[in-house]
Parts: C-alpha cells; structure tokens; sequence
C-alpha cells in the first residue's frame, strides 16, 4: 500500500487532475490569432511531460502531458485559435486518446507512465482536403522508476540513492534535485547534473517528525530534433521544445538529532 505523503503544489495538483482527457485555458498577453493556415511548418509547440510516480489513482504512476501552440504567421509569434477541426492525440501503451483543439492556451492529457516506452503525442489536421497526421515529439521514458531511498547523513547531509535515467536524445544532461520535508520545516539540496546513483543533498539535522524526501529529475530537449517524418508531405513543425520532469518521494520518520529512521516507500 502506499504510505500518505508530504507532496509539493504541483504534485498535488497533478494527483488532483482527473484520469479523463481534459483541456484548460490560462491568460495571455498577446491576444490569440486564427491563422490562415495551421500546417506544421507554421507552428511552434511547447511540451512538458511531468511524471509524477507516486500517484494514487496508477499501479505505477501517472503522467500529465501539456500541449502549447503558436504561430509563426505573426511577430511575434501568437498562441493559435484552430477552427478547422484541428486535434491532438498522445499515444500510451495500447491508448490514443485525442482532444480537438480550439481556443485553448494549452491542452493536456494524464496518461499512464510507459516505462521502458515511449511518450508519443500526434497533431491532426487538414491538407488540400485530406486528413494528415503530423508527429510531434517521440520521448523515451525512464526504464525503471526513480526510486529514491535515503541513506545515512554524511556530516549533515543527507545521501539519496535512486535509479538514474533516462537518456533523451538531444537533451541536456539530466539534473536531479531533492528536498527533505519535515512537520516543522524543509530543507532543500542544490539542483545538479544527474550523475551516477548517489545524491547528496542538504543539512536535515534540524528536521523532526513524519515527513518524506521528494526528488525532482528534470530533462530538458534543446534544439528538438523530432525528423518525424511528418505526414507523407514531409512536413515538420517550425519548432518543438519539450520538458521532462518526474518526481517521486520516500517517506521518513526525522529525528532532531539528524539522524532519520526510514519508512516505508511503495
């Protein structure tokens, strides 16, 4: 069973997103433009795919995947109003569920985590009359969970072993973060190049009580090469710049001496 733990706004928040495919919309602001054409070529894409791995309602986590879209048409580029029945889809395992897009700052879909597989999200539109399909973004997911465990404090600090992953082709390197949360405060290490299976991270010596160590591994594309071969034109987004975040937590009993007695992780 999971144990209950202490969780940040966004992972709280992505616990809270309910399992059926959704959109939302947030200010702006430049104000949104119906372009006259919403080809690939003419649009940028922003992506983030936020795994959060403690999730209550998967046997192995849960993923929100949030979709963005500009166009080029203008300087500078605006978020774009589809009219023509334009939509997305993101395929999980043996799911490919969809949303039509409209006037939508942003659109998401919560998924399972497909470890060892892949997240691969499609835009569907209309060309001369034709339907076409246009792959936005293929990322490999980790192949194991993160895993944290706490280890003994070294002079202070606490040592986090986790499993480290993944590699996203054309990324930066990786960086993992965690921060140890108590009853009566948290302490928080630095954010660093995932290296190796060890992290160290901050003072929790003035900790005391239940709480739990949260990890944050992030994973950054830059200059997203997608060569998606996008639809049988041969079309590809003008841009596509994907974020991949996940997170886990273990949960600890501290001790005012600094000296943690663990708990249980599921």
């Amino acid at each position: 069973m999971r144990s209950t733990r202490f969780r940040y706004t966004m992972v709280l928040f992505l616990v809270l997103v309910p399992i059926v495919l959704n959109a939302c919309a947030s200010g702006s602001s430049d104000p949104p433009v119906t372009p006259d054409t919403t080809i690939p070529p003419t649009l940028q894409v922003t992506a983030s795919i936020a795994e959060d791995q403690d999730a209550s309602d998967g046997a192995h986590g849960k993923s929100v995947i949030t979709l963005g879209f500009s166009t080029n048409e203008t300087i500078p580029p605006s978020q774009v109003i589809f009219i023509n029945g334009e939509s997305v889809s993101c395929k999980n395992n043996n799911q490919n569920n969809s949303i039509t897009l409209g006037n939508f700052t942003s659109y998401w879909f919560r998924v399972a985590i497909p470890y060892n597989s892949s997240y691969i999200c499609y835009y569907h539109y209309l060309l001369n009359g034709k339907k076409k399909v246009a792959t936005i973004f293929t990322v490999h997911a980790a192949k194991y969970p993160l895993s944290p465990v706490l280890q003994r404090p070294t002079n202070g600090n606490i040592q986090v072993h986790y499993i480290p992953g993944p590699a996203i082709t054309n990324a930066s390197n990786c960086t993992v973060q965690v921060t140890a949360n108590a009853p009566n405060q948290s302490a928080s290490g630095d954010t660093v190049p995932q290296k190796g299976d060890i992290y160290t991270g901050p003072d929790a010596g003035a900790l005391n009580g239940l709480g739990n160590i949260m990890m944050t591994r992030t994973c950054t594309p830059i200059n997203y090469n997608h060569d998606n071969d996008a639809d049988d034109t041969g079309l590809t987004f003008a841009a596509v710049n994907v974020t991949y975040t996940s997170t886990a937590s273990y949960e600890v009993s501290w001790f005012s001496s600094g000296s943690p007695t663990q708990g249980t992780n599921s």
